[in-house]
C-alpha cells in the first residue's frame, strides 16, 4: 500500500514546537485540566482505574454523543482516539478498490489519502473563493458517475472557515439521495461559528450520512485525543470490527473527562468560551488585513480556529513558510498543502497578544520582500 505523505501533519509536526510565533494551530487555545473540572471531578480522575474500557466507547459517553443527534441512541455512535481515528475506520468501512469519492476541497485531506491508499478514485470539487468559499452544486452533481460510492465535506471548513448553509447541505443531500450515496462531513469546527447558531449536522438531515466530530478542534481539549462517528447501526458497527485492528480502546481518563464536558450546560460554557476568544480573534485578524490590504486579501472566516489568506506576492507558499519560520520564527501553514498555493492558513484560536505578535513579525517579513 503506498501513502501520500500528510505534508500539512509533517511540517507541523517537525516545526510547530521550535518557533516563537506558532500560527499552524487550527484549534482553539487548550484547557488545562485544572482551568476544566471541579475539585470533585478531579478526584473523580484521579480514582479511574486504569484498565480496559468498553473497545467502541463506553456507554455514557456513547450516549452523551448519541443526545447531541435527535432520536440517536447509543449503538449508532463510535467513540474513537481522535477524530484522525474516526476518518480512517469510516473510510476503510465505506470504501473499496475502485470505487469513486467526491471530496470537496480544500479541507482537511486524510480521507483523500486513504481513500487512495486503499484504491479508491478521487474526484475533487473545489470551494470557489468568488462564492464565498462555497462550491458551486453543479460541481457535485457533474462529479457524480456510476461509480461514486460517497461525498465528503468539511463545515465548517478547514482552512477557510466557511461554514455551508443548511439550504446548501440539503441541496447536497438531494444529491446524495438521488444516487444513493453516503455523504460523510467532518464536524470538528461545529459549534465554534462566532455570530451565528450551531450550524446542523449532516448525521440530522439524512439517513445515509455519517459524521466525524470531536473534543480536538471547537472544544478545545485535543490532548484528551477523543473522537466519534455518528451514523446507521449497522455501519458504526463495521467501523467497530475495524477498531478492533487499530487502537482498540480510548484513554479511561480521557472518557471520564469527555463525559463531563459532554453534558449540556458543560459544552454550552465550554463553546462560549470558544466563540467569544474567536470572534475577537476574527476581528484582530481581519483589521491586520485590511490595514496590509496590498499585501494580503480574506474571505473572512465564519467558525473554527483559522483564516485563510490569500498573499499577493509571487512566491511558492512553502517556500514562503520556510524563509518565516527560519527568519522570523513564525510558522503558519502554506497553502499548497491544500492544493492551493498562494495562500497561507493563520491559527486564530490563540491567546490575542501572541496572534498580534506573530502577526506583526509576518508583516514585517513580508514588507522586506517586496522592497
Amino acid at each position: 500500500m503506498q501513502i501520500e505523505e500528510f505534508s500539512l501533519e509533517r511540517i507541523q509536526s517537525l516545526y510547530e514546537n521550535t518557533v516563537a510565533f506558532n500560527l499552524s494551530d487550527s484549534g482553539v487555545h487548550p484547557y488545562s485540566l485544572n482551568e476544566l473540572l471541579t475539585p470533585a471531578e478531579r478526584e473523580r480522575v484521579l480514582a479511574a482505574e486504569l484498565g480496559y474500557g468498553w473497545t467502541n466507547g463506553a456507554v455514557e459517553l456513547r450516549q452523551a454523543v448519541a443526545a447531541l443527534h435527535p432520536g440517536r441512541g447509543p449503538d449508532e455512535v463510535m467513540i474513537t482516539n481522535g477524530s484522525a481515528e474516526a476518518n480512517f475506520i469510516m473510510a476503510m468501512t465505506l470504501l473499496d478498490p475502485g470505487d469513486e469519492i467526491i471530496v470537496v476541497v480544500p479541507n482537511y485531506l486524510q480521507i483523500k489519502g486513504w481513500a487512495k491508499a486503499i484504491g479508491a478514485v478521487v474526484r475533487e470539487v473545489r470551494l470557489r473563493e468568488e462564492l464565498g468559499w462555497l462550491p458551486d452544486l453543479a460541481d457535485i452533481e457533474a462529479a457524480v458517475t456510476p461509480r461514486t460510492k460517497l461525498i465528503t465535506v468539511c463545515t465548517p471548513n478547514n482552512p477557510t472557515g466557511k461554514v455551508l448553509p443548511r439550504a446548501m447541505i440539503e441541496e447536497i443531500v438531494a444529491i446524495a439521495r438521488r444516487h444513493g450515496l453516503w455523504l460523510h462531513a467532518d464536524e470538528v469546527y461545529k459549534g465554534s461559528e462566532y455570530g451565528a447558531p450551531e450550524s446542523p449536522s449532516v448525521a440530522d438531515l439524512y439517513e445515509k450520512a455519517i459524521v466525524t466530530n470531536g473534543l480536538s478542534k471547537a472544544m478545545a481539549m485535543p490532548g484528551l485525543r477523543i473522537g466519534w462517528l455518528v451514523g446507521p447501526a449497522p455501519e458504526i458497527y463495521a467501523t467497530w470490527q475495524r477498531k478492533d485492528y487499530t487502537s482498540i480502546t480510548t484513554s479511561i481518563v480521557s472518557e471520564i473527562v469527555a463525559g463531563i464536558v459532554l453534558q449540556p450546560e458543560r459544552r454550552a460554557a465550554v463553546l462560549a468560551r470558544s466563540r467569544a476568544l474567536l470572534s475577537r480573534n476574527v476581528a484582530l485578524i481581519a483589521g491586520w488585513v485590511s490595514a496590509n490590504q496590498d499585501l494580503f486579501s480574506l474571505v473572512p472566516p465564519e467558525a473554527g480556529g483559522m483564516a485563510f489568506l490569500r498573499y499577493h506576492l509571487p512566491m511558492n507558499s512553502t517556500a514562503l513558510v520556510h524563509r518565516l519560520r527560519e527568519e522570523r520564527s513564525v510558522l503558519p501553514a502554506p497553502g499548497d498543502v491544500y492544493g492551493m498555493d498562494g495562500y497561507i492558513r493563520i491559527g486564530i484560536g490563540g491567546p490575542a497578544d501572541h496572534l498580534a505578535a506573530g502577526l506583526e513579525q509576518l508583516r514585517q517579513f513580508m514588507r522586506s520582500l517586496g522592497s
